[in-house]
């Protein structure tokens, strides 16, 4: 007899040794199968971030204060995994990252073994649903002695059903569309100048200030779209 959690637990972890600097899922296992992991201090892979998003702009570093990824074993099929985010703050730049820094960790590929047919279906409904909280997103992106700065202090991404209404959903032949509703509360943009310090003693008034953005995004044969409202 298969079990879900097999699958599920390695391709979880995966994901966070593809982007985090120094795991070691071994280390995370047992308690992602008690239901929930935590991880503190965690530095991101920004080579490996750069050419996964392809961002038009150079990203110099990332760090995240705590990562927590809580499974709902006992109701897999109903509920979502919750990804929560305490705090990310990400720097960006035009200008690539200095010579000195640190190679690129070379590449570890972690073989996922693949699930039989009846459970493959399964897990592609689990991982598809899975459901991301952010509090306190910081993203500065800095030229010479300008800096632009996003904060959000509330970020959700959650899948959602054909008709645009948050649901654990499931993904059919004849509709094979992944569909997510995101929302960003208190939002603020603001553009300041620093001095040869690079701290910045007066602060502008910011260009937006305590936003709310909804948007709507879904994919379709690998092709991401998002629909603001």
């Amino acid at each position: 007899m298969f079990k879900i959690e097999s699958y599920i637990t390695p391709i979880l972890l995966s994901y966070v040794d593809k982007y985090v600097r120094d795991f070691k899922p071994a280390d995370a296992q047992v308690s992602l199968w008690g239901g929930g992991v935590a991880l503190h201090n965690l530095v991101l892979k920004a080579d490996v971030l750069q050419q996964e998003v392809a961002l038009p702009f150079t990203l110099v570093s990332g760090r995240i204060h705590e990562l927590l990824i809580q499974v709902p074993w006992t109701k897999i099929m109903s509920e979502p995994i919750i990804v929560t985010i305490d705090t990310i703050e990400c720097i960006l730049s035009l200008h690539p990252p200095p010579e000195e820094s640190p190679p690129p960790e070379s590449p570890r590929t972690q073989v996922v073994e693949a699930p039989p047919g009846y459970m493959r279906a399964l897990v592609r409904r689990v991982v598809s649903n899975i459901a991301l909280r952010v509090h306190h997103l910081i993203v500065k992106y800095v030229q010479d002695d300008i800096v632009l700065s996003l904060n959000v202090k509330h970020l959700a991404v959650d899948s959602a059903g054909p008709d645009w209404q948050p649901a654990f959903a499931d993904i059919e032949q004849s509709d094979p569309v992944l569909r997510r509703l995101v929302r960003l509360d208190d939002l603020t943009l603001c553009l300041d100048r620093a001095d040869a310090d690079g701290k910045i003693r007066f602060y502008q008034e910011p260009l937006l200030y305590r936003c709310q953005l909804d948007f709507r995004c879904f994919s379709f044969t690998s092709f991401p779209f998002c629909i603001f409202f």
